[in-house]
């Protein structure tokens, strides 16, 4: 613990509730819709085998997962506020991407598109190491836990209960829900439904962008999780004002702190 100082351990032992961030933080999303994404793009190629690219040559999964790299970059940028579900979102992507080399698809295709990408997602879904001791330490100690995440909520409400991690929180906030991105208000929107001061607030999550500076802004002190990080402290600067941010490279390290901070 030599690089997290009394001051740091004391903010994690006098915090009344935790926000935690669920993609990559709690369980291996990157993976779990990767996996999802290519299974969604084979079906695609295997629905329309035939189907050539205007240069003539058969289209293959490499053109498909281009293409959807590039729909999922503009369709995302909005941190899913307007309020769609899950399945919305994916036909969207789906459509964009065959839409790019005038593929034509039945709704019969397409819900088989979409049962797939949920099929494998949830068969891919695994938490972080050190997940569930940290949420048991936590519940132990009486804090209140609450997900802020982005994403749909009809989507986010599966995961949770997939994982079977449902039992521990008390909240779950996502920017579906609430209209509302993390970079633009998520965070105060958040502390006032759970009606808790931001000053009895710590956040962990793997985004810097995303989780420590927004939620910083909103007072909140942070904890960053990045594998390659343990052992040193970041500084962010919101208002003129230097914030140090305790860094950990997994949850059974930070779990370690707050059951020494204890």
């Amino acid at each position: 613990m030599e690089a997290h100082n009394n001051t740091t351990t004391e903010r994690l032992r006098n915090a009344t509730w935790y926000f935690l961030d669920l993609d990559d933080t709690l369980h291996e999303f990157r993976k779990a819709s990767s996996a999802a994404v290519d299974a969604t793009l084979r079906l695609i190629l295997e629905n329309h085998e035939h189907h050539e690219l205007s240069s003539g040559e058969p289209l293959t999964i490499v053109e498909l997962k281009a293409e959807y790299l590039k729909v999922l970059k503009t369709g995302t940028s909005a941190a899913f506020v307007d309020g769609k579900t899950s399945h919305e979102y994916r036909a969207e992507r789906c459509q964009g991407v065959m839409n790019a080399f005038g593929i034509e698809c039945t709704e019969q295709q397409m819900q088989a598109l979409l049962d797939t990408y949920e099929a494998t997602i949830t068969q891919n879904l695994q938490l972080k190491e050190g997940a569930i001791p940290l949420l048991e330490t936590l519940k132990q100690q009486g804090k209140g836990i609450a997900i802020i995440t982005e994403g749909p909520q009809d989507s986010q409400e599966r995961t949770v209960a997939a994982l079977g991690i449902e039992p521990y929180f008390d909240r779950l906030v996502t920017t579906n829900k609430l209209g509302v991105a993390k970079v633009d208000g998520l965070f105060r929107k958040a502390l006032e439904m759970v009606g808790v001061k931001s000053d009895e607030v710590v956040m962990v999550g793997d985004s810097w962008d995303r989780d420590v500076v927004p939620a910083v802004e909103a007072g909140i002190k942070c904890v960053l999780f990045a594998a390659k990080e343990e052992g040193v402290e970041r500084i962010v600067a919101v208002g003129g004002e230097e914030t140090k941010v305790m860094v950990v490279d997994s949850l059974i390290r930070l779990q370690s702190i707050i059951t020494l901070a204890d």
